[in-house]
């Protein structure tokens, strides 16, 4: 089993995203229910937003991990 990177997964939810947005727009404008469409499109975007956070949240812990430490008398005087 092949597993994306975090890369090719945002361009991948990206890539449906866009077409989903597209999609439902095309139907609305025709008077087709888009309800379902929409719930699928939502939740979607939620897997987006989640796959955003993780990485941020990887990035921000990297960066504190990069920081070099301040020395004691610093801190104590910050």
């Amino acid at each position: 089993m092949v597993t994306d990177t975090r890369d090719e997964r945002i361009a991948k939810l990206e890539a449906r995203l866009t077409k989903g947005f597209d999609a439902i727009g095309e139907a609305t404008s025709k008077h087709i229910d888009v309800t379902n469409w929409e719930r699928a499109w939502i939740e979607l975007l939620a897997e987006y937003e989640r796959l955003n956070d993780e990485i941020a949240a990887h990035h921000a812990e990297t960066v504190q991990a990069e920081l070099p430490a301040m020395p004691r008398a610093e801190v104590e005087a910050a």
